[in-house]
């Protein structure tokens, strides 16, 4: 890593920190069982619009520095916004809850130098944070509590809403896969 990707990575966790520590304290102080405040000013709340901001930071770097660009985190970030900037109104706590799932880059500046290490602690992260999530949400609570409490904000656009919502999760699942794939593919030996 070059000093400016070093700079980057470091910022990049203080950003996944917060957000990290927000999202675990959403997740043990307000149940998604409840009903939900869509105030401006809850942490959940502040929490999305700090995914924004860190979105449209984090994309204007890699754009703008050639050392930073990767295609996978520029789809990623993409899709992220949108899905964000689309159900933030609807539904602050849920999209709040699942940005613990952004420990996955939580460790990358402190654990630069343990490569090993690293991939490890990325592995861990998508198989004992990122896919239980993703399996509670599909599995359980959107099919149980969304469709059944939500009905009235999603009666009219209902089917729309639900394949939108399946393939944004589908997407970030595949994405995980890719990331998974980038771990642990062997070296080619030149």
């Amino acid at each position: 890593m070059n000093i400016m990707e070093t700079e980057h990575t470091k910022h990049r966790c203080y950003f996944m920190s917060v957000m990290c520590w927000l999202s675990l304290y959403s997740w043990y102080n307000y149940s998604l069982f409840e009903p939900v405040n869509n105030n401006f000013f809850t942490s959940y709340y502040q929490n999305c619009m700090l995914m924004l901001v860190y979105l449209g930071w984090d994309t204007y770097h890699i754009l703008t520095t050639p050392v930073l660009f990767r295609k996978d985190l520029i789809i990623h970030h993409s899709l992220a916004f949108i899905t964000f900037l689309s159900f933030m109104n609807i539904c602050p706590l849920q999209m709040s809850h699942t940005l613990i799932m952004e420990s996955i880059s939580l460790m990358n500046y402190y654990l630069k130098n343990k490569p090993k290490l690293l991939k490890i602690y990325r592995m861990c992260c998508i198989f004992f944070i990122r896919g239980p999530v993703w399996f509670w949400l599909w599995i359980y609570y959107f099919p149980t509590y969304i469709l059944t409490h939500y009905k009235p904000l999603l009666s009219h656009n209902h089917y729309i809403y639900l394949s939108t919502l399946v393939k944004i999760m589908l997407s970030f699942c595949i994405y995980d896969v890719f990331i998974l794939w980038k771990i642990v593919k062997p070296k080619k030996i030149k």
